[in-house]
């Protein structure tokens, strides 16, 4: 490849100073990269490269080259100018390139379109850039490698920093057979870096090459899309201005919320543990005072004999004293009484004797048979009266003759016979009435307890089968809760009760069967072989998995389901699946038709032959259902039973009554009878013996009144008679009287001195004050007889009380275990060194003191210091920065303003950014939550917990949002902390007066050379922005590539475009299709033609640089490379040194010709004679 000379000129401007420092693009190599087969060597003026050919050449290909090394891939967008929709050419990807897709074609055998690629087989690729400042000088090589094998649809690849010049064909040959770093590493030596991904990789070469950050290389690869934009706002929010720190911010805030929500979850957790177990505190006073009552009660009943024995010898000793003083006071008026009596008895002998010596012999006689006869007479009296009190209960009289006596006695045995039948009779129906008398109070006694079971446990299983598991419980030291019985986890599907008979009938069995984890599995199995359970007991080990078997849809596994929020659910379904697949049908009819079934009246047929009906239980009577009876239902239906039975019982006390009124009632009439019988007529015949009394008192009145005096004798003798029986019954009842104080004070003294021998037991004073008072409340001053009495009623009271005290304590145990089982199912660690048993009451009530004392108030604490630090540090933190993102925006935009104020946008015309706020409601929600967030930390010492409380909850909130993956969140949480979105920005076009003339705030309505127009300013200022650091005069890092940026502007609108990108201190790299040459050519070093041969499979590339000392020392390295590989020719560009058209030349050429001339004049530069490159 020779050189060409030029017509042109030399005139190239002075590079300005501040461009010195600046890393511009110097070299572009590739090798197999699209239809540049082999290596292509590419050099690059300082001060711009125009890239020129027709379409189709391979100019894209070029720039996508530089953009594969520049661009992450994720925001990698090839043939970038051509997509003016904004979509990506997916045609054109990193493997094309390295395989050189040229041409899509038609398969002859299927007519299926598909791509022709010019390296089908194994290949490799690369790419490098050189970049270069002069002061301080600094050379800097980027190079991508990429190793294909054959039949692969991917790529392997290696990024590569070289410090200086890096020839790209020294290292593909090193990776022919792939890959090979160490080889590379070798070779390069220390001058290169290698890294695993590009993200390390864009870090590095963005710090050498003074790229603010991946925004900035956005930007960079937007612009070289510039046509296709239309958005001002898009333009500059999304490549203008990084990604805020508020996402960051608030990640942070997320992260560190985590400790603040564990601080908060402690503070629920330590609340919710106090306020469970609160409730013991109370319980524990209540079980402690029944425990000192019963101990009471107890010391009391104990001391009950010592307080009678004590008040018995002080009666005792008050009756001896009565007794002595008594005997002491009678023992005189008894001697005098017997003088008395003696006095009076010595008067009636001497009348009697002055009586006998009037009255003669015979009188005496007769008197004598009289006194004999008044007494038959009242004896006779005295036996009719107690037969008419006898035949009084019989409802009848004496009889009147001797006749009617002896019928009355033949009656009277009749009667004693067939009473005695009716009392027999009624004495078996009340032995019978009293067996079920006390049969009842087993039952109630039974259902009590029962009843005290179920409140305790909770359970409605029977109570043998409860004991059995408590016992197994105490032995593993866990909860019953985690061993259920099937039947208290499995309930009959609502509307299939009507089916209760049948499903009893089935699945008893398998509901008294108690469920085991397989984690106790081993502990329980020790237990129950250790343990005495008292009952047959079936506990089956819960393993996972197993298949559910189908079943069909009247199978009684249809009418069973686990009850909800169990942990055994699956397990169950797929248990009852495969036991119980019985039909249900109606009868026995049904029954014969199916294998396995169930009829409603509870027959069960098993198999074909095996068929069972146990009645042994009436199935109908909710007592004895086993599934799905909770223990609110099972205590109903005891108490129901209970109500039942006392109902029952009080019938039964009524018949009983009635039985014994009866038998009362007959006993009177049988002991009647036998009374009445056992009388003759002689010993009743009241009428002969009053007869025979007055005869002989007739008789003696006859005699009487033929003896003188002797009838005042009889006066005196009579009151003689009189006062002897009174001074004898006189003498006789102090006698008697006497005789028992005597009686009295004898055994009082023997029973004193008996417990004057004996050990008295202590009484304590306070108990016997106690005992006093009780005593004193039922009797005032008991008698020695009535103390006993006493004693009795008060030993019952305190019996009673102390059973009440032990149900009360029953009762606060039972809730306070009840308590210690939730507390230890809830928090298994906290409850770890305790077990929900009473022994352990004081140790969970030491839980509660810590809480109180330490934890609570611990975790409280860090939990208000946490709330207080994120609000006051991250939550306003964020609302700062929110705050402030508008302000800092214009802030930014300053120095872009005042560049864009160098050059017009039109004539007299300059353009300007002007920022305004756009503040979303969703952001001034946010801002406000997160103001009420902040502020509540001022007011901390002021602050209640419900205040803290609902700070944390509206906290919670907006961190929740914050870290919620939900795409309603997502974009919440973007509206709220991208500020870019809080910021719109307008092109204000002013005048030299600061006039606005025109506002921009997108493309629409513009002219495509309008557009482009504001669309290069735009970029620029967007690009002044992202890559200017605050106070220099040009970015640090210059390229800027602009494919078919002017396609539709003319030549002034070009010129004022590109002068604003030259104004900010940028190096152009321009991609045109043979449009707008001269205008273009003005503001780079030289000029590049791609060219391809007529199939597209070949590019190639000639160079114009224009004389000028700092492009050619730029350019000095380009020449020709020699064929050093198979499979095509390696070329470097067609170098030729041209007259700079910058010069007097291009005035001249300018003023006498036309554009299209000036393009004809480059455009002969790159041609020869005939037309041909």
């Amino acid at each position: 490849m020779g050189t060409v000379s030029s017509a042109k000129g030399v005139g190239a401007g002075a590079v300005q100073s501040a461009t010195a420092g600046q890393h511009r693009l110097a070299r572009i190599q590739v090798y197999n990269w699209g239809t540049f087969g082999g290596h292509h060597d590419l050099p690059v003026p300082r001060s711009g490269l125009l890239l020129t050919g027709p379409s189709g050449s391979g100019k894209s290909s070029l720039l996508d080259a530089l953009s594969a090394v520049l661009v992450p891939a994720k925001h990698l967008r090839f043939n970038a100018a051509a997509q003016d929709a904004g979509t990506n050419d997916r045609s054109r990807t990193v493997l094309s390139y390295v395989r050189g897709a040229y041409r899509r074609v038609t398969q002859e055998t299927t007519g299926e379109v598909v791509t022709d690629y010019l390296r089908p087989g194994a290949t490799r690729s690369g790419i490098a850039l050189t970049f270069t400042r002069l002061h301080p000088a600094d050379t800097l090589t980027l190079l991508k490698l990429y190793h294909v094998r054959s039949g692969a649809d991917s790529a392997s690849q290696v990024e590569i920093l070289v410090e200086g010049q890096q020839d790209l064909v020294e290292l593909v040959g090193m990776i022919r057979e792939g890959v090979d770093k160490r080889r590379l590493r070798q070779h390069l030596g220390d001058r290169a870096r290698f890294f695993q991904g590009y993200s390390s990789f864009a870090a590095a070469f963005r710090r050498r090459l003074g790229l603010s950050g991946e925004v900035a290389q956005r930007l960079l690869h937007r612009t070289q899309a510039a046509k296709s934009l239309t958005s001002l706002d898009t333009l500059l929010r999304d490549f203008m201005l990084d990604t805020p720190s508020t996402f960051s911010l608030a990640d942070d805030a997320v992260e560190q919320f985590a400790e603040l929500r564990d601080a908060h979850a402690a503070v629920v957790d330590a609340r919710r543990q106090e306020e469970i177990l609160a409730p013991l505190l109370p319980l524990s006073r209540t079980i402690s005072r029944a425990q000192q009552d019963q101990e009471l009660s107890e010391k009391l009943s104990q001391s009950v004999d010592a307080y009678v024995r004590r008040l018995r010898r002080d009666r005792l000793e008050q009756t001896r004293d009565r007794a002595r003083a008594a005997v002491t006071a009678l023992d005189g008026e008894v001697q005098s009484a017997k003088r008395a009596e003696d006095r009076a008895r010595a008067e009636v002998q001497d009348l009697t004797t002055a009586r006998a010596g009037v009255a003669g012999s015979e009188l005496p006689v007769v008197q004598a048979r009289l006194e004999s006869a008044r007494k038959d007479l009242a004896r006779v009296e005295d036996q009719l009266r107690n037969l008419a009190g006898h035949l009084g209960v019989l409802g009848t009289e004496p009889p009147q003759t001797a006749a009617a006596f002896a019928e009355l006695a033949d009656q009277l045995d009749r009667e004693a016979r067939e009473l005695r039948v009716q009392l027999e009779s009624f004495e078996a129906e009340a032995h019978a009435v009293m067996r079920d008398k006390l049969e009842l109070a087993d039952q109630l006694k039974a259902l009590r307890t029962e009843a005290e079971r179920i409140t305790s446990t909770r359970s409605a299983m029977a109570p043998d089968l409860l004991d059995a598991r408590e016992v197994i419980s105490r032995a593993t030291g866990q909860p019953a809760s985690v061993l259920p019985f099937v039947g208290e986890i499995l309930t009959i599907v609502e509307g299939q009760e009507t089916w209760r008979v049948a499903v009893e009938a089935v699945a008893s069995g398998f509901a008294r069967t108690m469920l085991v984890p397989e984690r106790l599995y081993r502990q329980v199995a020790d237990a129950v072989d250790v343990q005495r359970l008292g009952t047959r007991l079936s506990y089956l080990r819960v393993l996972p998995g197993g298949e559910a078997r189908s079943v069909s849809p009247d199978a009684l596994a249809r009418k069973l389901r686990p009850v909800e929020g169990t942990d055994y659910a699956q397990w169950l379904d797929t248990e009852i699946l495969r036991r119980f697949d019985h039909r249900c049908v109606e009868d026995a009819a049904a029954l014969a038709g199916v294998e396995r079934g169930v009829t409603r009246a509870g027959q069960v047929k098993s198999s074909r032959t095996a068929h069972l009906k146990d009645d042994r239980r009436d199935l109908t009577n909710p007592r004895f259902w086993t599934i799905g009876v909770d223990a609110a239902q099972r205590l109903d239906q005891v108490s129901q039973e209970v109500d039942r039975l006392r109902r029952r019982e009080r019938e039964v006390n009524a018949r009983l009554e009635d039985l014994t009124r009866r038998t009362h009632r007959m006993q009177e009439r049988r002991d009647a009878c036998l009374r009445a019988a056992e009388s003759t007529w002689e010993e009743v015949d009241v009428t002969t013996a009053s007869g025979v009394v007055a005869d002989l008192e007739a008789r003696c009145a006859r005699l009487t009144q033929d003896l003188p005096g002797l009838v005042e004798l009889d006066t005196r003798l009579e009151a003689a008679r009189v006062a002897e029986e009174q001074a004898r019954e006189r003498h006789i009842s102090l006698q008697a009287n006497l005789e028992h104080q005597r009686s009295r004070l004898e055994e009082t003294t023997k029973e004193l001195e008996r417990l004057a021998v004996e050990d008295e037991p202590d009484l304590d004073e306070t108990l016997s004050e106690d005992l006093d008072k009780r005593f004193r409340s039922r009797k005032r001053h008991p008698t020695l007889d009535e103390i006993g009495q006493v004693a009795t009623s008060v030993t019952r009271e305190l019996s009673q009380e102390r059973q009440r005290s032990l149900r009360q304590e029953n009762e606060a145990l039972r809730d306070a275990v009840s308590i210690m089982v939730r507390f230890g199912e809830q928090w298994p660690a906290a409850g770890a060194d305790v077990r929900p048993e009473p022994a352990y009451l004081d140790d969970h009530l030491k839980v509660l003191k810590d809480l109180r004392a330490d934890d609570l108030p611990r975790h409280e604490r860090r939990f208000s210091e946490l709330l207080q630090s994120q609000s006051s540090q991250n939550i306003g933190q964020l609302a700062s920065e929110i705050r402030r993102a508008v302000s800092q925006v214009r802030t930014r935009i300053g120095p872009v303003n005042d560049a864009l104020q160098d050059t017009e946008y039109s004539p007299g015309h300059h353009l300007r950014i002007e920022v305004s706020e756009r503040r979303l409601p969703v952001v001034a929600d946010f801002l406000a939550d997160l103001a009420t967030i902040s502020t509540g930390s001022l007011d901390l010492a002021d602050e209640t917990q419900q205040e803290a409380e609902a700070r944390f909850e509206l906290l919670n909130a907006v961190m929740t949002r914050l870290a919620s993956s939900e795409q309603r969140d997502l974009t919440w949480r973007n509206q709220c902390l991208d500020t870019r979105l809080h910021v719109s920005f307008t092109a204000v076009e002013r005048d030299e007066h600061g006039t606005a003339v025109d506002y921009y705030e997108g493309a629409g309505g513009l002219s495509g050379g309008q557009r482009q127009k504001l669309v290069v300013f735009c970029l620029a200022a967007a690009l002044r922005y992202q890559l200017t650091e605050a106070g220099d005069p040009v970015p640090g890092y210059a390229l800027v590539v602009l494919d078919e940026a002017f396609d539709k502007t003319d030549t002034e609108f070009t010129r004022a475009g590109l002068d604003v990108f030259s104004g900010f201190g940028f190096q152009l790299l321009l991609a045109t299709p043979m449009k707008m040459l001269q205008t273009l050519e003005e503001h780079v070093g030289g000029a590049a033609m791609v060219t391809n041969d007529a199939e597209g499979r070949c590019s190639q590339l000639s160079l114009v640089l224009f004389e000028n000392t700092e492009d050619t020392e730029s350019a000095g390295g380009a020449e020709h490379v020699d064929d050093v590989e198979k499979e095509g020719a390696v070329a470097g560009a067609d170098v030729v040194v041209a007259t700079d058209p910058r010069g007097a030349d291009k005035t001249a050429a300018s003023a006498s010709g036309t554009h299209e001339d000036n393009e004809e004049n480059l455009f002969s530069v790159l041609t020869d004679e005939e037309g041909s490159l």
